[in-house]
């Protein structure tokens, strides 16, 4: 239970007395997530411009990557030593040379990428790559991982170890802690300290879309749903369905304490023997089964998570309902195994999930505060779906050009009674002023070049699960009188690629123009009057896209373009 309007909130463990009190922390935002895309697939590079451009993810955060076919088409698996060379190493270096280290909370995958990693020659001690990922290329203990007694940091409970049901929390409050001021009972004593160092690294894949796997329409369909459920989410038409199943059986004993818990937030959940086919607006649904009839709902309202609980949903050679058919039925997001898990509820979500959702967590924290061992799981969906986070207006307030100094304000429009606000600015997508009450921020101009810049504030509800809302502000900067623009004739040179003219504003001409895309670089030419730079669509991907042009002068200084938005659809042959 939350108390608001006070400088610290206080809430109760469900299972005990004990208070503790709460500490300023940054929760999951676009900002902290990678994004990481498979250039080597043009279906992997329209899926993440598509998401890019709904969830505004920094493109910063964007790391592009080389994956060939053969390691995520058929059984889409890879060996230890592929994924650290493919995908770990090369993303690390990324993230550092970025600096962005500290900053990145959750990895997000665009589809097109290898589900599994054959960590021993059984497959029942096999890893799902989001598994590897999470536990940051270290292999645990494979025989817990077969028996599902690997226990999750970042597990809220209950189960057969942790038997308290902790309270929704952000991953950043998880990294953090509570502070040593917390009153915490003992069974729950990393909460104070936090994980710190030892924090695992989540992930979600946006869509899998290999063999018998979902359409790339399918997976964008899920993701505009996600995107459309933002802070409408439904007070009732989530369904737990029993069954003689052992499948069932296995997780009908959290069935109805998340009733119960869900009914003090104001939403109705049905535990049933009824799959709830024909139903409208359908938010929810956990069962298990071997196989189901996902297409037989009536109707799934956007932000939907439905699961089942069986051998090899995500093992796409198998037999048995998968994972992806609830995703061509209209749920946002859904889970399955990779591999063999036996009916082992701590390998998949458990009822709280939806207790941790009704809370305000995006999808992703919601699956992980619900799943106790994650090591074998395959998540698909939106990841920052958040349909029950409240929603409140920001603005940024201040001039569009900027010659001199200057300051911009945040300003926050809320009906959320003792709300108490704190904020995170940035200028092209780097942060420039860390979290805090301060809804002010003084731009020098000395520190920027001239031409196109992006100011973006965050701002943010001190709360276990920290509400936020993001807008952005274009300004252009013109403290030299160098400006360049890209000239609204663009001329078509091959199939695929056109050419694109630029024209640089004042006394003074760049020495080279580059086309840019966030951090690819598209062309790069000596510059002149007529210079053309070319643009391939192939290496952009279809979809939303945004290009710059960069003038770069003698000085060094790198003077940008307002973006050029463009949507590509490839010519069909």
């Amino acid at each position: 239970m939350f108390e608001t309007g006070m400088k610290k909130i206080r809430l109760m463990l469900c299972v005990t007395a004990g208070l503790f009190f709460l500490s300023t922390a940054r929760a999951q935002m676009p900002h902290e997530c990678l994004l990481l895309v498979n250039r080597k697939s043009q279906d992997s590079l329209k899926v993440a411009n598509t998401y890019l451009a709904q969830r505004r993810i920094p493109q910063r955060n964007v790391i592009y990557l080389d994956l060939p076919e053969n390691l995520y088409g058929g059984k889409a698996t890879v060996t230890p030593e592929q994924f650290k060379w493919l995908i770990w190493e090369p993303a690390n270096a990324a993230i550092r040379e970025r600096g962005l280290e500290n900053q990145i909370l959750a990895w997000i995958y665009s589809c097109d990428f290898p589900i599994r990693v054959e960590t021993d020659p059984s497959d029942r001690k096999q890893m799902s790559v989001g598994g590897l990922t999470f536990m940051r290329n270290k292999l645990p203990g494979l025989s817990l991982v077969e028996e599902g007694k690997f226990l999750s940091k970042l597990f809220a409970g209950p189960n057969e170890r942790i038997k308290l049901n902790l309270n929704a929390m952000s991953l950043a409050m998880q990294k953090k802690g509570l502070g040593p001021e917390a009153k915490v009972p003992p069974e729950a004593a990393w909460l104070q300290r936090g994980l710190g160092d030892r924090m695992p690294l989540p992930s979600m894949m946006l869509g899998y879309t290999g063999e018998n796997g979902n359409t790339v329409q399918e997976v964008l369909n899920a993701l505009a749903r996600g995107a459309a459920s933002d802070h409408r989410g439904m007070r009732s038409g989530i369904y737990f369905v029993q069954s003689d199943d052992v499948r069932s059986k296995c997780r009908e004993w959290q069935f109805y304490p998340a009733v119960n818990e869900l009914q003090q937030r104001g939403i109705k959940a049905t535990v049933t023997t009824n799959f709830p086919a024909g139903e409208k607006n359908v938010m929810g649904i956990l069962m298990g089964a071997e196989t189901v009839d996902a297409a037989s709902v009536g109707s799934f309202a956007n932000g939907a998570m439905a699961e089942h609980l069986t051998s090899w949903s995500a093992e796409f050679q198998k037999r048995q309902s998968k994972c992806t058919d609830w995703i061509a039925a209209g749920a946002t997001a859904s889970a399955g195994a990779v591999v063999e898990p036996y009916s082992n509820p701590n390998k998949f979500p458990s009822a709280r999930f939806y207790v941790h959702y009704a809370a305000g967590c995006t999808m992703l924290e919601s699956f992980y505060q619900s799943i106790a061992c994650p090591l074998q799981t395959l998540l698909v969906g939106d990841p920052l779906a958040k349909p029950y986070a409240p929603a409140f207006g920001l603005r940024i307030l201040g001039t569009d050009t900027v010659k001199n100094d200057f300051t911009y304000v945040a300003a926050v429009e809320s009906k959320i009674q003792g709300a108490q606000f704190e904020y995170t600015f940035f200028v092209d997508g780097k942060i420039v002023q860390e979290q805090s009450d301060q809804n002010s921020f003084y731009l020098r101009v000395l520190n920027l070049s001239d031409g196109y810049h992006e100011l973006r504030v965050t701002a943010s509800i001190r709360h276990m699960v920290e509400y936020n809302m993001t807008v952005d502000k274009p300004i252009m900067v013109n403290r030299t009188g160098r400006s360049i623009r890209i000239q609204p004739e663009i001329s078509r040179l091959a199939k695929h690629e056109h050419g694109i003219k630029v024209q640089p504003g004042g006394a003074e001409k760049p020495e080279k123009v580059r086309l840019v895309c966030g951090e690819v670089v598209l062309d790069e030419k000596v510059y002149a009057d007529d210079v053309e730079l070319v643009l391939d669509e192939r290496v952009l991907g279809e979809g939303p896209n945004r290009i710059r042009a960069v003038g770069i002068y003698a000085d060094g200084m790198n003077v940008s373009s307002a973006p050029l938005s463009l949507g590509i659809t490839f010519a069909k042959d």
